[in-house]
């Protein structure tokens, strides 16, 4: 009786084991069944609430080109209301990712998106497990680089909204504005890619761990694994069709967009995929370009473009590919109503296990529209360029008549009124040759003062002819570039400088050295002219001169926002200093 007793006690405490296994199991299983479910859960409402915030940001894009091509006010409106789930997105993520969240807050911010409530509930889920699942940590971070972007295009918009009302914008700065929001709104898309590669991948990592250890469960609960296995079953099947509906959703935005995606079987040339959206694009059907492979698109290039495109595609099937691979490519191609029109391609390799290229993936659009306006543009610069050239060609003529009446009537003068019609001559000469250097450059904007200073001086020097073999000119000349306000005025200052040391500093000597330096210091210029002549006169003070040329120094350098300095020891020296920016 002892033994069945002590039978007894140790088959309890067996059963008792066993339950106890078998509780902690089902303990585990449940508690594992929640949190795969509920995290499954959470990446396919993830992928719901992406489409809304992707379908957001098209819209707003689009908005604000029209804004910038229109210049309607409305459709500023409509862009900053578009916008708006973006911000209220922003304001969840900040919350959910900060230390103290405040789920309130973040519930109030998805619900901008018109969301169904239980899937508000499971978009608050998923960052209390950041750390421990990295898929949903890159998809945060992910998240927070596309409002980085965001902020980007607000950036544009009031840059752009500040051309129009300031009646700035032109058709250059239309350009600048256009290719700034492709910029952003192709960083945008890039992103909202990848948002949705990691929340699949994350969904399927995690299904497929949470299958593996519901096998494991399934084998030490023989009698509950079978109900529960099916139960788990028939819930993941539910939420893969869910996240199959949700990607079949993300697929058709894409397919009703005005690009047309694809991929590239590198091995056969054959298209594996490619939008509905060609039809409109290329005219042709998707059943025509499948056919066809991708030698339809190369037979149907333009002939100036069709050797470029092969060789790139070549280079995608060799070796050191990433060296080669270009991501975004233009060319032209024959529609199908015959007529030509240019097409953007942005593409990327996809590689398999070992490296190896084994398709294209990209997004065509027909920018044709866009170059015809670029090539509008660049039509209107050159005609401006030209009418710009005439303009400064005609000004340096007119002075040089100018300057040419001025020297013959010096020729008939003498004394005061001689040195009067000199130095009216030589000021006019400065400006003159301001408008030949704009000229000759290819910008119209700057003049290389290098260049500039070397020919002024040696123009100066020839008016001095008695002076000219005797004096030696030194120059240290940096090639800086001046704008026309600041390059007139400082070709005054040089020429007053040098005419002065000329006829005073050397009017009774034997010869000298006269030094000219010209040079940059970050963000000021420096002009120092210094000669060892006869010196300044006794009880020379800046400050109460009267003469002409010191007045239009001073008054000129005022003009470029600098300072003035004179020094006499054993040379005499002006100095001007004056900020370039």
């Amino acid at each position: 009786m002892a033994d069945g007793k002590k039978e007894r006690v140790r088959g309890g405490r067996s059963i008792f084991t066993v339950t106890l296994v078998l509780v902690v199991i089902t303990l585990f299983w449940i508690a594992a069944t929640h949190f795969g479910l509920s995290v499954l859960s959470a990446f396919r409402a993830y992928t719901v609430a992406e489409s809304r915030w992707t379908n957001a940001q098209k819209q707003a894009v689009g908005h604000l080109l029209r804004y910038i091509v229109e210049q309607q006010p409305e459709s500023y409106a409509r862009f900053t209301e578009r916008l708006e789930l973006h911000a209220a997105f922003q304001t969840s993520r900040r919350t959910l990712l900060s230390d103290t969240p405040d789920r309130d807050l973040a519930r109030r911010g998805f619900q901008t998106a018109d969301l169904h409530p239980k899937d508000i509930e499971l978009l608050l889920l998923p960052a209390r497990f950041r750390a421990i699942i990295p898929y949903i940590g890159r998809a945060f971070e992910i998240w927070r680089e596309g409002d980085d972007r965001i902020s980007d295009l607000r950036r544009v918009a009031q840059d752009a909204q500040s051309a129009v009302e300031d009646r700035r914008i032109d058709a250059e700065l239309t350009l600048e504005f256009l290719h700034r929001i492709e910029a952003v709104d192709q960083s945008l898309t890039d992103l909202q890619t990848s948002f949705n590669a990691t929340i699949t991948e994350g969904a399927q990592a995690i299904q497929t761990v949470f299958l593996r250890l519901l096998v494991a469960a399934g084998a030490g609960l023989i009698v509950t694994g079978y109900a529960v296995t099916s139960f788990i079953f028939r819930k993941t099947t539910e939420l893969t069709r869910e996240i199959a509906a949700s990607e079949s959703k993300f697929r058709r935005v894409l397919e009703h967009s005005r690009d047309v995606v694809y991929e590239l079987d590198l091995e056969s040339g054959a298209y594996d995929y490619m939008s509905p959206a060609v039809k409109s694009v290329l005219g042709y059907t998707l059943e025509e370009i499948q056919a066809g492979g991708l030698n339809f698109i190369i037979d149907r290039m333009h002939p100036e473009d069709r050797k470029r495109m092969e060789k790139e595609i070549l280079e995608a099937k060799g070796v050191d590919v990433e060296q080669h691979f270009t991501k975004e490519t233009e060319y032209r191609v024959r529609t199908g109503w015959g007529e030509y029109i240019w097409i953007n391609n942005r593409r990327m390799l996809v590689q398999d296990t070992d490296g190896q290229p084994v398709a294209i993936v990209g997004a065509v659009r027909d920018i044709t529209a866009q170059k015809e306006h670029e090539a509008l543009i660049h039509k209107s610069l050159d005609e401006n360029r030209t009418l710009l050239a005439e303009i400064h060609h005609r000004v340096k003529n007119n002075l040089a008549v100018v300057t040419s009446l001025l020297s013959l009537q010096k020729n008939k003068a003498t004394g005061e009124s001689y040195d009067i019609l000199h130095d009216a001559e030589s000021r006019i000469s400065s400006i003159a040759m301001i408008h030949e250097k704009l000229y000759q450059s290819d910008s119209f904007a700057e003049v290389n003062m290098k260049e500039y200073i070397a020919e002024f001086v040696r123009g100066i020097a020839r008016a001095y002819a008695p002076l000219e073999a005797s004096v030696v000119i030194k120059q240290n000349v940096e090639a800086i570039h001046l704008d026309m306000t600041r390059a007139v005025p400082l070709g005054l200052i040089l020429n007053e400088l040098l005419n002065n040391a000329y006829k005073h500093g050397f009017a009774h000597a034997d010869g000298g050295e006269l030094t000219i330096n010209f040079e940059r210091h970050d963000d000021t210029v420096v002009l120092r002219v210094s000669d060892n002549g006869s010196g300044l006169p006794a009880g020379f003070n800046l400050d109460d001169t009267r003469t002409l040329g010191m007045t239009l120094v001073q008054t000129l350098t005022s003009q470029l926002r600098g300072t003035l300095e004179v020094t006499q020891n054993d040379l005499t020296t002006f100095q001007i200093e004056f900020p370039i920016v």
